[in-house]
C-alpha cells in the first residue's frame, strides 16, 4: 500500500475518515485532560486517603489531629508567660513597685525554691511578703498582682486588722513564681 492508494481511499470515504479524525481528536483531548488535570488530584486525593486510613489503624482521629495542634499553641503560649530565671529580681522589683503604687508599706520579701518540676526546666519559688494600707489600696494591689503578665499564681491570702478603729489593713500573700531555668 503506498501513500496514493491512502489518498485515494480517503478521497472515496471523506465523511468517515472526518469522523475517524473527529474521534481521534476526542480521545486526545480526554487524555491530556486525565493526565494534566485529573491524574494529580487523584493522586492527591489517594494520599490523603491512606494518610487518613494509617492514623485511624494507629488509633488517631482527626479530632487527636486538631487537638493536638491545640496544645501546641497552649503549650508554646504557658512557655511565653514563663519566667526567665535572670529575670527574677525583676519580678520581685515589680512587686515593691506595685505596692508603692497603690500607697502600701511592704515589710519585706522572703523567698525560698522549690523542686525542680519533673521532665522541664520549670523551677517554682515561693514568694512571701506582706503589705500595710488603706483597704482599698489593698484591694486594688491585689487585682494589680492579678494582672501580672508572667506566671505568678497567688496561694494564699491573709488579710487583718489589728486595730478595730483605723482603717489599715495588713495583706499576708503567698505566691509561687514560675522560673524557667537555663540549660537544666
Amino acid at each position: 500500500m503506498n501513500f496514493q492508494t491512502i489518498l485515494d481511499m480517503i478521497a472515496a470515504r471523506r465523511k468517515a475518515f472526518i469522523f475517524l479524525a473527529f474521534l481521534l481528536l476526542i480521545a486526545v483531548g480526554i487524555e491530556m485532560y486525565l493526565t494534566t488535570y485529573q491524574g494529580p488530584q487523584l493522586a492527591a486525593r489517594q494520599q490523603e486517603w491512606f494518610a487518613r486510613r494509617d492514623a485511624l489503624a494507629r488509633g488517631e482521629t482527626e479530632a487527636d489531629a486538631a487537638r493536638y495542634q491545640r496544645g501546641m499553641r497552649d503549650l508554646e503560649q504557658f512557655r511565653k508567660l514563663l519566667i526567665p530565671k535572670r529575670d527574677f529580681a525583676a519580678v520581685l522589683g515589680r512587686i515593691y513597685e506595685t505596692a508603692s503604687r497603690n500607697a502600701l508599706s511592704l515589710q519585706g520579701i522572703s523567698y525560698k525554691p522549690g523542686q525542680l518540676i519533673k521532665g522541664t526546666q520549670v523551677l517554682p519559688y515561693t514568694v512571701s511578703f506582706q503589705v500595710s494600707g488603706k483597704y482599698g489600696a489593698v484591694k486594688n494591689f491585689l487585682a494589680d498582682m492579678a494582672r501580672f503578665p508572667e506566671m505568678v499564681t497567688v496561694d494564699t491570702i491573709s488579710i487583718g486588722n489589728q486595730k478595730t478603729t483605723q482603717e489599715k489593713v495588713d495583706l499576708k500573700l503567698q505566691t509561687t513564681v514560675y522560673l524557667l531555668t537555663e540549660g537544666a
